[in-house]
């Protein structure tokens, strides 16, 4: 019989609209590779609040349930009168205020519809969602994405860190299992909850090509509208940008080109359905982080492709190995500009990199590396 995953994700991981999206759809191929029956669970608001549709890939996901936050307005009802009692009595989660009693209701009444062997939820935030009465004998995991402490403290330093790296930490604790995607956090998470912390680097299948003229684009950079994608960009074209000569070309593609001027040499696509055309036209990815936790998708993306990554510091984050993996790395800005010219300029140089790009990636993040380390941790 065909064990059964229910998979909670809050937004369609088939919108293709960022890395962490992109990266739960590749978390769903690799289960279902596996032979697994897998139900999606999303959240109504967010899906409409993003403007998601409910198209799924049906070769993956066998039923899509939308939960939602707060009941339909019928006066008669009395799940309507308790979520509006509960309102006034019951503060809102402080760090996720879509995650109410209705909600949970939802998601356990989909839970006790069906036998499931397995839960996986996506990010710490929505813990709550887990009965632990109903779901005891259901073998039960939390994908974390990131360090949601740490990653609320870049965005808001008045955060108190003590508390909320306790409530996240007691939070991981109810899993069976704990998956973390960045080497960093693997080694953070597992002091605090030993053996049950498993590190499992994203993964996607590799689209290396052997031919590295005629490109269209000496430099690639994908990015949603966060905040730390934002920052990054402004540093780039406000620092390093105006030393390049006039005649290199770049695109930036992802809703970050919402918040980009148009400038010469510099081709926006605010949405690609695609992104494969574009990396294998282009012969470097950039990726100028200052800010922000985890991983980054958009490097192992790009190295799947086998594209060198000229990047600051944060580009590697989470990383087995700082060096010999693909990527070139500085804060500085002229030092960053003269990274991505000896690569344009040096065929054998770039060459060098861009093994060294394949090889680190197939070693770290391949998918057949991702079904590995699944197959030990789930039945």
């Amino acid at each position: 019989m065909t064990r059964k995953i229910l998979f909670f994700f809050p937004e369609n991981p088939f919108s293709n609209r960022a890395g962490n999206i992109t990266r739960a759809k590749m978390t769903l191929i690799v289960l279902k590779k596996l032979g697994y029956h897998i139900d999606l669970v999303g959240v109504d608001e967010i899906y409409k609040h993003l403007n998601d549709t409910t198209k799924v890939d049906e070769d993956i996901i066998d039923n899509l349930f939308l939960i939602k936050q707060k009941p339909p307005k019928i006066k008669t009802s009395s799940d309507y009168w308790k979520y509006k009692i509960s309102k006034l009595h019951k503060k809102p989660n402080p760090y996720n205020n879509s995650l109410t009693d209705f909600a949970k209701k939802e998601f356990k009444s989909i839970f006790n519809k069906k036998n499931y062997d397995i839960i996986i939820i996506n990010y710490e935030f929505w813990t709550g969602l887990i009965d632990h009465e109903s779901m005891k004998n259901t073998l039960k995991i939390i994908d974390t994405h990131d360090w949601i402490t740490l990653n609320e403290f870049y965005k808001d330093k008045s955060l108190d860190i003590g508390k909320r790296f306790n409530e996240e930490i007691n939070n991981l604790a109810k899993f069976d299992h704990v998956i973390t995607i960045s080497e960093d956090e693997h080694l953070v998470f597992k002091r605090f909850l030993g053996e049950k912390v498993k590190n499992i680097p994203p993964s996607f299948p590799s689209y290396f090509e052997k031919n590295n003229s005629d490109k269209k684009y000496d430099l690639i950079f994908v990015g949603s509208e966060n905040i730390f994608n934002i920052k990054s960009m402004q540093w780039f074209f406000d620092n390093v940008y105006p030393l390049f000569p006039t005649t290199l070309n770049i695109i930036v593609i992802g809703r970050i080109c919402k918040h980009l001027e148009k400038r010469e040499g510099v081709e926006l696509v605010e949405f690609s359905e695609s992104l494969e055309e574009y990396y294998h036209q282009s012969k470097i990815s950039i990726c100028p982080m200052l800010e922000g936790t985890g991983i980054k998708i958009k490097v192992i993306e790009a190295l799947s492709y086998g594209l060198p990554i000229v990047g600051t510091e944060r580009a590697i984050d989470g990383f087995s190995s700082k060096t010999l993996n693909g990527c070139l790395i500085s804060d500085n800005p002229e030092i960053f500009k003269d990274k991505i010219m000896s690569l344009l300029q040096d065929p054998l140089y770039y060459q060098k990199m861009k093994n060294q790009a394949e090889e680190y990636f197939k070693n770290n993040f391949s998918e057949e590396k991702a079904i590995e380390k699944w197959k030990k941790l789930i039945p």
